[in-house]
C-alpha cells in the first residue's frame, strides 16, 4: 500500500507527500469525507524520499492508505519506482511550488478542471512529460513552470491566460507549436530560450511578437490575428550569425546569412510592416528553398492582411509559374483545401488540367482527381486543338 500523508486546512485536507514511489498515484477526492483540495510545495518532487520534512511546519501530519498500482503486478522491488502516471481529482483548487519537480518518468497526468494557477517550477525537470492537457479555467503559468520539459512537444493554452512568467518554457527543446492567447498580457522575458524546434506560434492579437521571437533563429510559422476576423499568417526564413573580431578596433560584430534576420525586422510587438515583408520577396526567391518559398507565397495569399495589389500579383505569378510543382507539393499531402484555392485563384485551368490530373493520378489521391474532374466538366475546361491542313 501507498501511505500519503497530508494535513488539513480551511477548505479540507491538503496532501504533502507520499511513503514511497510507484508507477502510477490516483489522489483520492476525499479523505475523512473531506475533500482534497491542495497539494502541497515539492509533494511529489524527487528530492523527497519517503517521509516529509515537519521540522519546519506546526501542520499535524497524518497518512492513508490508498491502493499500489504495483500490487496488480508480480512481485518486485518498488521502492524508489519512478512516477510516470498522476492522476489528482477536479476538488483540487491549488497547488504548490514544484510539487513534480524533477519527475523524470512522468508521461502522463491529469489536472484538477478548476486549477486556475500553474505555480513556479510544476513540472520543472520533467523530461519525460510529451503532452499535457491544460484546465479550460487557467489563469496563470508562473516562472520556469516548464523548465527543461524536454519531450513536450506542444501546448495549447486557454484562452482564459493571462499571464506566462519568464523562462515558463525554457529549455523545452522538442516543443514544436504553442499558441498565445490574447487575454496574455503579462509575459515574462526568456519564454522560449532553447526551443530549438518551436515552429508554430499562434498569437491572438499583435503583441510582444518580436520580444518573443528574438530567442529563435531557425524557421517560423506566425498567424496573428488582428481583430474584427482579421488574421495575417507569415513564415519567416531562418537565419545564422556569428562574431567576426575587428583586431585593431578591438571589437565584435555580427555577421548574418540567410534572410531570415531581414524578415524579422518587419515584425515589431505591436505592429508589423507588410509593406517592406512582401518587398523582400524577391530575396527570398534568390536566397532560401523552394519549400520555404512557396509556403510564404501560399499564406499571405490565402490570409491577404494589407497585402497591396502589385505584390499580390507577383505572388500570383510566382505560383503560375511554378504550378506542377505547387500542385505536387500539396497534393502528396492530399491538401484538398488548398488545391480548392489555387483552383480560386484561376491557377488551375484548361492548359494545366490534364497534366494535374496525370500527377494526381500517380500520386493516387483519388480525392483530388475526382475534386479536379468535377471542377474540370463544371468550368468546361477542354483544350482547343486546330490543325494545319
Amino acid at each position: 500500500m501507498l501511505d500519503l500523508y497530508y494535513t488539513y486546512c480551511a477548505e479540507g485536507v491538503k496532501i504533502i507527500g507520499i511513503s514511497h514511489r510507484t508507477k502510477e498515484i490516483v489522489i483520492p477526492e476525499t479523505i475523512e469525507n473531506l475533500p482534497v483540495v491542495e497539494i502541497g510545495a515539492y509533494a511529489f518532487a524527487i528530492e523527497q524520499e519517503n517521509e516529509p520534512d515537519t521540522q519546519n511546519t506546526t501542520e499535524q501530519m497524518q497518512f492513508v492508505s490508498v491502493k499500489d498500482q504495483e500490487e496488480t503486478q508480480p512481485k518486485q522491488n518498488t521502492a524508489g519506482c519512478a512516477i510516470e502516471r498522476m492522476v489528482l481529482p477536479d476538488s483540487i483548487q491549488k497547488i504548490g511550488i514544484g510539487a513534480f519537480f524533477g519527475c523524470s518518468a512522468l508521461t502522463s497526468i491529469h489536472l484538477p478542471e478548476n486549477l486556475k494557477i500553474i505555480p513556479e517550477r510544476l513540472f520543472s525537470g520533467c523530461i519525460a512529460l510529451q503532452r499535457l492537457a491544460l484546465p479550460q479555467a487557467l489563469e496563470v503559468i508562473s516562472d520556469y513552470a516548464f523548465y527543461d520539459c524536454r519531450a513536450l512537444e506542444r501546448l495549447s493554452l486557454p484562452e482564459t491566460v493571462q499571464k506566462l512568467g519568464k523562462y515558463a518554457c525554457y529549455n523545452c527543446r522538442s516543443m514544436q507549436e504553442i499558441n498565445i492567447p490574447e487575454a496574455a498580457v503579462d509575459l515574462g522575458t526568456g519564454l522560449f530560450l532553447n526551443c530549438d524546434r518551436l515552429k508554430y506560434m499562434t498569437f491572438g492579437r499583435c503583441r510582444h511578437i518580436s520580444d518573443l521571437i528574438a530567442v529563435l533563429n531557425h524557421e517560423l510559422h506566425l498567424t496573428i490575428d488582428f481583430g474584427e476576423g482579421k488574421r495575417a499568417k507569415l513564415l519567416i526564413p531562418d537565419f545564422q550569425y556569428e562574431y567576426i573580431e575587428d583586431t585593431p578596433a578591438r571589437q565584435f560584430h555580427q555577421v548574418n546569412y540567410g534572410t531570415g534576420h531581414l524578415f524579422r525586422q518587419c515584425i515589431g510587438n505591436s505592429d508589423i510592416d507588410f509593406r517592406r515583408f512582401d518587398e523582400l520577396f524577391y530575396l527570398t526567391r534568390r536566397e532560401d528553398g523552394a519549400e520555404m518559398v512557396l509556403l510564404l507565397v501560399m499564406y499571405r495569399l490565402e490570409y491577404p492582411y494589407r497585402l497591396q495589389q502589385q505584390r499580390k500579383a507577383d505572388y500570383l505569378q510566382y505560383l503560375k509559374d511554378h504550378i506542377e510543382a505547387a500542385f505536387t507539393y500539396f497534393a502528396s499531402r492530399n491538401d484538398r483545401h488548398t488545391i480548392a484555392l489555387l483552383v480560386d485563384w484561376e491557377l488551375i485551368d484548361a492548359q494545366n488540367i490534364d497534366k494535374l490530373l496525370e500527377i494526381s493520378g500517380n500520386l493516387k489521391r483519388t480525392e483530388i482527381t475526382s475534386f479536379l474532374l468535377e471542377e474540370q466538366n463544371r468550368r468546361q475546361w477542354r483544350q482547343e486543338f486546330s490543325f494545319d491542313l
